[in-house]
């Protein structure tokens, strides 16, 4: 889905994601993302939703690769 999006516009669309989530999470209004020409309206129900927003933009710029499982270790 963002595969042949620029690296420019994806570190854009991250950094509006994040501010509008750190605002929605202190002021609890509803906060606006635009992208794409696309206006998104989240509020504070929906801030899952902005946080998984977050987690795929930082997934395609290669900042976030999930967690591995841990395995435990004897010796």
């Amino acid at each position: 889905m963002l595969a042949d999006v620029p690296t420019a516009t994806l570190q854009q669309w991250l950094s509006a994601a994040q501010n509008a989530y750190a605002d929605l999470m202190t002021g609890g209004k509803p906060v606006t993302v635009s992208y794409d020409g696309k206006n998104v309206t989240y509020e504070k129900p929906d801030a899952a939703r902005l946080a998984d927003w977050i987690v795929a933009l930082q997934r395609q710029l290669g900042m976030n690769r999930g967690r591995r499982s841990l395995r435990p270790y004897f010796r």
